[in-house]
């Protein structure tokens, strides 16, 4: 299964049932159903599935999405991404926004005196 990184739990995310991340944009990747293995820091945090997934140019990220991803504007959001992808032209390149579910593990079958 195909990790995805956080080196930050960016709005305490990684906590919820479901949430978004934005990254560059990569087709063989990023699609519905697509599984992932997710990590914080190196440290497993669970597994997750591609609910849906919105293609765009950073300049169409808005405030809303910005502060429900992140926690921040969308000003702050995208000097955060400058900050991270220094050599990257930003203005060219396709992100995603992928809604992603945590797949939660199957419970154990209880037994019962009586089947």
């Amino acid at each position: 299964m195909e990790k995805l990184d956080f080196s930050t739990n960016w709005n305490n995310k990684l906590d919820c049932k479901c949430f978004t991340t934005i990254r560059i944009f990569n087709s063989i990747k990023h699609y519905k159903g697509k599984e992932f293995a997710v990590f914080l820091k190196n440290q497993a945090k669970g597994k997750v599935t591609v609910l849906d997934f919105r293609r765009l140019k950073l300049n169409r990220l808005t405030d809303y999405t910005c502060y429900l991803d992140t926690g921040y504007s969308r000003e702050e959001t995208i000097n955060i991404f400058k900050k991270m992808y220094p050599r990257i032209d930003l203005i060219k390149t396709d992100f995603v926004i992928l809604l992603l579910k945590k797949i939660e593990p199957p419970k154990p079958k209880q037994e019962t005196l009586f089947t």
